[in-house]
């Protein structure tokens, strides 16, 4: 079976999520604003949302449809044959989003219709009733509007990809999982070079950074029924075993070490914590110390480091010195490495003094920010 999905991303990182889907079998890709498209088998598909490190939601396409009225999106959506997805008692969440906001053409308004021919299409082809709850949903369906067309999809995700599972609470202001798997695609880690990461807070880098160097899948501990796609009719559960009892044979013993240190001793725990949800902490060297009065962990490797800003340091913080100071560690004791830095688009990041090798434009949560890629020679 021949499946057509999307993926979802921040619009930054398409690039980056298109290669890894491609890597994961994925075939016809094609990318939009903030999205991947793409075509794979069942197989795939479910490995796909097992291992994506980037991907935000992935998305079943059901249909693309003529949208330039209620009316017609209703007469459209009653003629699929829904009983064949899900049952008639599954709680069933609609949303609807589109391209430009049409005042005379509501996504609300879409979403009734929508939901008015499911129940249409339960009384037409099954002689069932469906229910109209929407409280506790495993079923979720997702109406893009772009023009005139609405594409209709099924969130296989269910809850978001980047909740791996092992976040815990105290910190305040944790990195999201996939911005962490974003930063170390784009340092091209890999798990074969050293990984430390000085400045760990609540431990996102570092255990994303193990699961890659462990090549674990980061969505292999999320439980049963956590996954849009089992509460589908045609869910293969023999197929979903056979996938992941494979990801978990693929698991390895990292090749290189993994540090990770913090100044403050309380958010050093909460990171070993996280890691021993993620059962990574094995792999690696937690330490309290200071970045700026400590040598490197090892002679070369890669380096990642989230500035301390926002709820951890005022970003008037971020002064010239305190960057300067930065640029000075990295030119005198980190010659060898490849050292990513993230930090607020606001601040004087040039003061770093270094040239960069690449930079890449992101967003964490609601703060513009810069990741800055250097090769210390």
């Amino acid at each position: 079976m021949t499946i057509q999905a999307y993926a979802t991303c921040p619009d930054e990182i398409t690039s980056l999520l298109s290669d890894e889907i491609v890597s994961l079998g994925g075939i016809n890709i094609k990318t939009g604003f903030r999205v991947v498209y793409f075509s794979c088998t069942e197989e795939q598909f479910y490995e796909i949302h097992l291992k994506s490190r980037l991907a935000s939601r992935v998305f079943r396409i059901v249909k693309d449809m003529p949208a330039s009225s209620p009316r017609i999106v209703f007469d459209k959506v009653r003629r699929i044959q829904f009983h064949k997805f899900f049952k008639a008692n599954d709680a069933v969440k609609i949303q609807v989003a589109s391209v430009h906001k049409d005042d005379k053409f509501p996504t609300h308004l879409v979403g009734s219709k929508i939901r008015e021919a499911i129940n249409d299409s339960f009384k037409h082809f099954a002689n069932e009733d469906a229910v109209v709850s929407s409280r506790d949903p495993k079923v979720s369906i997702k109406g893009f509007i772009h023009g005139k067309r609405m594409m209709l999809s099924f969130d296989t995700s269910l809850n978001s990809l980047h909740k791996r599972g092992y976040r815990v609470e105290g910190h305040p202001a944790p990195l999201k999982e996939t911005l962490a798997s974003t930063l170390l695609r784009f340092c091209e880690y890999d798990g074969s070079q050293a990984l430390y990461d000085p400045m760990c807070g609540s431990g996102s880098i570092i255990i994303e950074g193990a699961q890659i160097a462990a090549n674990k899948a980061p969505l292999i501990h999320r439980s049963k029924g956590e996954f849009g796609f089992e509460h589908l009719r045609d869910f293969d559960s023999k197929l979903w075993r056979q996938v992941q009892n494979k990801a978990r044979n693929e698991q390895r013993q990292p090749q290189a070490p993994l540090f990770a240190s913090d100044i403050d001793s309380k958010f050093l725990d909460i990171a070993k914590e996280a890691a021993l949800k993620a059962r990574v902490e094995k792999f690696i060297n937690f330490r309290t110390k200071d970045f700026f009065k400590s040598k490197k962990p090892a002679e070369k490797g890669i380096m990642i480091a989230n500035i301390p800003y926002g709820l951890r340091l005022d970003e008037e913080d971020i002064d010239k010195a305190y960057l300067r100071s930065i640029g000075d560690k990295l030119k005198q004791e980190y010659k060898g490495w490849r050292c990513g830095i993230l930090l607020p688009e606001s601040c004087p990041y040039k003061e770093i003094g270094l040239k960069t090798n690449k930079r890449l434009n992101l967003q964490n949560g609601s703060v513009k920010v810069k990741f800055l890629v250097f090769d210390i020679y």
